[in-house]
């Protein structure tokens, strides 16, 4: 019997990973043209904030998730 690692499991993942740091890449330049024309302050750069820190979270760990798995597979 074989015992798969958390980490193997997370590799199945790995186009999924991939696909979920493309959509965080192209939100932060969303978020980052957007946040130029909002004015700072108000509720809406409050949230465009936010979401530029979660997006940066996300984004960083699957492009962790996609490093580890290519090395896996080396």
């Amino acid at each position: 019997m074989s015992e798969e690692t958390f980490s193997d499991v997370l590799c199945g993942f790995r186009h999924q990973f991939h696909l979920l740091f493309m959509v965080s890449v192209l939100s932060l330049v969303i978020l980052g043209t957007a946040l130029t024309l909002i004015e700072s302050g108000t509720g809406t750069y409050v949230i465009t904030v936010l979401q530029l820190v979660t997006f940066v979270v996300v984004g960083s760990f699957s492009l962790g998730m996609m490093i580890l798995c290519a090395r896996k597979n080396e």
